[in-house]
């Protein structure tokens, strides 16, 4: 992610002081437009968490679901949305060992009716911990501008391993730091989007429809799990 120039900026006419605007090729081609009122960055607070990936955070999650082998885990990855948290297939078997090495899981081989013989991995103990801790932790504006993803993957686990009140806990958090970032979006597009070309100003009114669209769904789920009481 690069912070615009200031010729750049001074070009298009967009402000050159706080809050600094990012601008990344990814951003704009999902019409997504980041702003952060400083650089500063930041870490998550346990050294475990710090080092867990968010490929592994998703191992994380589906291993919780049920045990399963990193052949299982390829073939989600690889036919599901979970895709996403990938980089490629061959990823998923060095994450498991990273995960296996910090003792957040743990490989036994199962015996099959086949002659192939399967290494099935559970979480410990502590990959337990380390995941329930990132998943509730408390949403920060950061998480709402740069890791909209990582929101929706830790919600996707939030039944099966916290609990609908952490549920309906983080929909509120996540609510009202969309709240929060959407008139920012807003103020930014009504007094800069006339100075920008066309194509960067339509990208832009897309990322402002999808974080609408993303709060609109926030207070759906709201109210289905009000309804679930």
């Amino acid at each position: 992610m690069e912070l615009l120039s200031s010729q750049y900026m001074f070009a298009q006419g967009l402000p050159q002081r706080s809050p600094d605007i990012w601008l990344s090729d990814k951003a704009l081609s999902r019409g997504i437009l980041l702003l952060t009122f400083d650089d500063t960055p930041r870490y998550s607070t346990t050294r475990t968490m710090k080092q867990i990936s968010r490929l592994g955070y998703a191992l994380l999650g589906l291993l919780h679901q049920q045990p399963r082998s990193g052949y299982d885990l390829r073939k989600i990855f690889a036919n599901t949305p979970m895709g996403t948290f990938s980089d490629s297939p061959g990823a998923i078997y060095p994450a498991l060992q990273r995960l296996e090495h910090q003792g957040l899981v743990r490989g036994q081989i199962q015996e099959s009716s086949s002659l192939r013989r399967r290494r099935v991995f559970r979480p410990t103990a502590s990959g337990k911990r380390a995941f329930k801790t990132w998943q509730t932790k408390p949403i920060s504006s950061d998480d709402v501008i740069h890791r909209a993803d990582e929101l929706m993957l830790r919600f996707s686990f939030m039944d099966q391993t916290a609990s609908g009140a952490a549920a309906r806990r983080f929909l509120k958090e996540f609510s009202r730091e969309l709240r929060s970032y959407i008139p920012v979006l807003r103020e930014f597009l009504k007094a800069n989007g006339r100075q920008l070309p066309l194509s960067g100003r339509l990208a832009l009114e897309s990322g402002v429809r999808g974080y609408e669209t993303l709060l609109r769904w926030v207070g759906a789920a709201l109210r289905k799990y009000k309804s679930r009481k």
